[in-house]
């Protein structure tokens, strides 16, 4: 499935990256107003440099939402292997008390 996504979605996406990298070759000047600083780039990079921080930071915000399920699925865990160590002991014991009433059965009756 991730194959197809990728050739589907991913190489032409790719392509028209690349397509825009090589039609916009000219320079723009960027300025951070509050400072002096003039910084010429081309305008591939402003463009692709903008989608760029754009997937990163919605990655981040994605990854901060998510962190209630995280943490829901931490607590699912190792409430799952806490209840699992409890069937463990709970078989355990219960195959002593079932060998304990084998062992009774096959006692001779007291007379």
């Amino acid at each position: 499935m991730r194959k197809i996504v990728f050739w589907l979605i991913g190489v032409p996406l790719a392509i028209i990256a690349a397509v825009f990298a090589v039609n916009n070759r000219g320079t723009a000047g960027v300025s951070l107003w509050p400072t002096p600083f003039t910084v010429d780039l081309p305008l591939y990079l402003l463009g692709l440099g903008g989608l760029a921080i754009g997937l990163v930071v919605g990655a981040l915000f994605t990854w901060i939402g998510a962190a209630k399920y995280r943490v829901r699925l931490r607590d699912r865990e190792l409430e799952v292997r806490d209840l699992k160590r409890d069937l463990e002991h709970k078989t355990l014991e219960y195959q002593v008390l079932v060998e304990q009433v084998e062992q009774r059965k096959a006692l001779p009756p007291a007379a």
